[in-house]
């Protein structure tokens, strides 16, 4: 997910999302398929809709730079805590190590990274003031500030930068987004506060690849061998250089980050942030309710009505950056065969779950690019609600009902299987039981599985599982390698170990091709082949549900982040809750 300032969630293959999702671009107004009428929003703020991607671009945008900056010349009153619920607590506090969404919100708080997104997708300056490619654009050149410092009074240089660098492409430590610095040949530093990215090629993401990831004290972590860094003690208690500094964390209760007072944009508004663990959706309903939270990201559209209706509530409704699925394990028997897929994707009435688990509040999936990425393709090969379809497309590869049992069966084996997912969603249950219902209707026979978070991700990333209901939350980078693409299959994104040459030449070529035109027909070309390929049924593009206290002023949840500008945000001395 996003920060406030940097780019984190820039991960394109994305982060798996341990909540339900949400999301839409241009079409956003367009009314949902189907002819269903849209939900009433008009008691929630929403957000402008998403726009083209900039983010490949040396192009910076003055207006929302402006914006920015003009804050810190506005009046505002310092004081009181924003108190968040979160479902799930973090699992360590260094980027470079953690793979949680609760881990990355407070990272986010807490380290800078060379530039901040903005809500266009442009880049704007953080830690690094400017930047300019060579003319051979094989160099990238950022000049630092000289007055940004880590949480413990040392400066933050360019050493730490190329340190950063050398420990995120080290693979025992295992980044994530590892692969996104494969085409830096080296990081050099010119002087304390000038430093140069030197690439092996040129290529249309090589400003985003440079600036994706925070930077990291060079100073307190350069003595920790790689190989320990997953248990290193500044995991647990680390030191930043952002807005907001480390205070505690009780793990599975609540982590607390309070204002930096030498923060060199000023120091935030806000005294301090809490991050309160409530691993239980319906409970962080009531804690928003009773006002023991002040904010809940990804509510459960069937609660949008009642907190629409909460007196100190403001609810905030947007293109989100998601869209859930079920993934088919194609190493097992029953999923290798494409034709089966498709029938099972004809057999899953995906509007029916639009309707009665989001509220509306999405759209039909169909194809692994998100709207809000400028290479998605709209009309992929789609294979809508056709039971009577499913049952042929079975048919003719061999599943029958032979024993008059009501289930499908070919040489003895029954048609079942086991669709995992994570205890606690209710979103993801709740299609549990509908797809179960539904697949009976033409003789499958399903067998939920809710598991906790972690084992359900670890269940994933073994490829320990039959079939999976789960979500992605997409960075803003296009670039399909990571989920597609099959060298990634030993990675934990490609989980499903999904494997087509021409994607993967499709992907190969893209990703290098600077003439933007030509690169989207290859990139139309390679998600017509994955939908048709069904690797998964796509199922639903949501739009994203947030609710906060109303006494939070300077409030801009965009579709980059809810947190675009969290540490700008504030709240009137006479309304302040905590002291």
């Amino acid at each position: 997910m996003n920060r406030s300032p940097g780019i984190r969630l820039l991960l394109l293959a994305a982060c798996l999302t341990a909540g339900p999702i949400s999301c839409k671009p241009s079409e956003s107004d367009r009314p949902p398929a189907g002819g269903k009428a849209a939900p009433d929003t008009s008691g929630a703020a929403s957000s402008a809709t998403a726009v083209a991607d900039r983010g490949m671009s040396e192009e910076r945008n003055p207006e929302f730079e402006a914006r920015w900056d003009g804050f810190y010349k506005s009046a505002y009153d310092r004081g009181d805590t924003l108190v968040i619920g979160t479902i799930g607590d973090a699992d360590a506090l260094n980027p470079l190590v953690s793979t949680t969404k609760g881990a990355s919100d407070v990272e986010g708080l807490l380290f800078l990274g060379l530039t901040r997104t903005n809500p266009d997708f442009s880049h704007a300056p953080l830690l690094a003031k400017s930047w300019e490619f060579s003319p051979d654009h094989r160099e990238l050149t950022f000049r630092l500030r000289d007055d940004v410092y880590w949480h413990d009074g040392v400066k933050t240089t360019a050493h730490d930068v190329k340190f950063t660098h050398e420990r995120a492409i080290n693979p025992e430590i295992g980044w994530s987004a590892i692969k996104w610095k494969e085409h830096i040949k080296d990081v050099v530093v010119v002087d304390d506060y000038t430093v140069k990215f030197i690439f092996t090629r040129v290529y249309p993401y090589q400003l985003m690849d440079a600036v994706v990831g925070e930077i990291l004290p060079k100073h307190l972590l350069e003595k920790v061998p790689p190989a320990e860094w997953k248990s290193a003690a500044f995991n647990r208690n680390p030191v930043g250089n952002g807005p907001y500094r480390f205070k505690e964390w009780k793990a599975q209760s609540h982590i607390i980050v309070e204002a930096n007072d030498r923060y060199f944009m000023g120091r935030p508004p806000l005294d301090r942030i809490i991050f309160k663990v409530i691993p239980d959706q319906e409970n962080l309903i009531l804690q928003l309710k009773s006002q023991q939270i002040d904010f809940m990201e990804m509510v459960p559209p069937k609660f949008f009505q009642e907190l629409s209706r909460v007196p100190h509530l403001q609810g905030y409704v947007y293109p989100s950056r998601a869209y859930g699925y079920i993934g088919w394990n194609l190493t097992h028997p029953i999923f290798r065969s494409r034709k089966v897929r498709q029938a099972l994707t004809h057999a899953i009435n995906r509007q029916d779950i639009i309707d009665s688990v989001l509220f509306g509040f999405g759209e039909i999936c169909k194809g692994p690019v998100h709207p809000i990425i400028w290479a998605h393709k709209r009309d992929v090969p789609d294979f809508p609600y056709n039971p009577d379809r499913a049952r042929q497309l079975l048919a003719e590869e061999g599943w029958k009902d032979t024993d008059g049992d009501g289930w499908l069966d070919k040489d003895g084996r029954r048609f079942e299987f086991t669709l995992k997912t994570n205890k606690g969603n209710q979103i993801r249950e709740d299609i549990c039981v509908i797809v179960q219902d539904q697949l009976k209707k033409v003789g499958i026979k399903v067998n939920p599985t809710l598991l906790e978070w972690t084992i359900f991700s670890e269940d994933l990333n073994k490829k320990n599982f039959e079939a999976a209901v789960a979500g992605w939350s997409v960075g803003l980078k296009m670039d399909l390698t990571t989920m597609w693409h099959s060298k990634s299959i030993p990675d934990k994104f490609n989980f499903v170990s999904y494997s087509n040459p021409e994607v993967d030449r499709l992907i190969d070529e893209a990703q290098f091709e600077m003439d933007r035109e030509k690169a989207r027909a290859m990139w139309h070309r390679a998600q017509d082949l994955i939908a048709e390929d069904q690797p998964y049924t796509f199922l639903y593009v949501p739009r994203q549900i947030n609710f906060l206290h109303k006494r939070f002023r300077n409030v801009q949840m965009e579709t980059v982040g809810w947190n675009y500008n969290v540490n700008q945000w504030w709240v009137p001395r006479a309304d302040q809750k905590y002291k």
